[in-house]
């Protein structure tokens, strides 16, 4: 694999995205990013405090104040932050393969040539259970709240990109994580070294 290649990876909330990702960099032997390793890069790229970076990362314009900043000539902190956002994951890129996990890193990326695109799913069961006893990031989660944080996702997906998010057609492959983030991340290891030269 002499030549740089990128796999990004969405996925829906607790499909283990950030596991399989870094577990993938790690096998190949390339860099991995999220959208928690890229913050710094992003504050000190748009001249914002690493707080209102973590805040504007995950929150859409919404249209009036699209217009307004439009009218003004400027644009919303928002569309800057994701514009810096770009600006940073594609530095990053130049330097060297990458996986890159979230932070629309298939739609940043998408005129390089090396890249495939993943998204990952999973059962409303299996993802509620990843996010209490795996990550431990609450007690308790709703399928309703997990929903809404799908939503939430896709819409912030679809303003900045104007594509639909976890639509089949914008992806190289989908995989379901119900089957193991082991296996999951085995066949992406082969698919890769398959496509990009390397050892199968």
């Amino acid at each position: 694999m002499s030549e740089n290649f990128y796999i990004a990876i969405s996925r829906q909330s607790g499909c283990g995205g950030r596991l399989v990702g870094k577990a993938l960099a790690d096998r190949l032997g390339i860099a991995y990013y999220d959208k928690d390793n890229i913050i710094d890069l992003v504050a000190e790229d748009c001249g914002l405090a690493r707080q209102s970076v973590v805040e504007l990362m995950e929150r859409k314009t919404s249209s009036l104040l699209y217009e307004m900043a439009t009218f003004a000539h400027t644009n919303p902190l928002e569309e800057q932050v994701f514009l810096s956002k770009n600006r940073v994951i594609n530095a990053l890129a130049d330097q060297g393969s990458m996986v890159i996990v979230g932070s629309c890193g298939d739609y940043v990326l998408r005129d390089r040539e090396r890249l495939l695109k993943v998204f990952l799913y999973g059962s409303i069961e299996q993802r509620i259970d990843r996010i209490v006893n795996v990550y431990k990031d609450t007690v308790s989660l709703s399928p309703q709240k997990l929903k809404s944080m799908d939503k939430s996702r896709a819409d912030y997906y679809r303003f900045f990109t104007s594509y639909k998010w976890g639509d089949w057609t914008n992806y190289d492959i989908l995989f379901n994580t119900d089957l193991g983030l082991d296996p999951v991340t085995d066949m992406l290891e082969h698919i890769a070294r398959v496509r990009f030269g390397g050892e199968a």
